[in-house]
């Protein structure tokens, strides 16, 4: 279990400051992916209206990777909103603290997801919930 064995102290100054800086990374990283897949979106709609795909295969598989790509940037929209969220948990003081036990999120588990809202003991019970 994860408390078992990994520190559950609150995170400290350093450690804080240094998930902050992950998040502002990966937060640079995803809103550059959703800028490039929103360009090259545009760019094949363009092309579509351009009548560049010729036919029904070509369009079927347009629009298949069209889903699959709007798929991608909503994912990223939800890290992103997720990022948002944990900023604000620095910021109010309780990052790092687990909403539905009330413990400490261990810190391995914050290095791996500065966003992470649960424990993981929380977190894999939460999903077992939704399905």
């Amino acid at each position: 279990m994860e408390r078992a064995t990994e520190s559950i102290d609150i995170p400290d100054e350093v450690l804080t400051e240094e998930l902050r800086a992950a998040l502002e990374r990966r937060e640079t990283e995803l809103r550059q992916m959703v800028a490039q897949e929103h360009e090259r979106a545009t760019v094949e709609l363009m092309s579509d209206l351009e009548g560049v795909v010729g036919d029904e295969v070509d369009r079927a598989f347009a629009k298949t990777r069209a889903g699959v790509e709007t798929e991608l940037v909503d994912r990223h929209l939800r890290e992103l909103s997720g990022i948002e969220a944990a900023r604000e948990r620095i910021n109010a003081g309780t990052f790092g603290m687990c909403p539905d036990c009330g413990g400490a999120i261990a810190a391995a588990r914050l290095r791996a997801n500065p966003a992470a809202l649960r424990c993981t003991e929380c977190q894999a019970r939460h999903e077992r919930i939704l399905g």
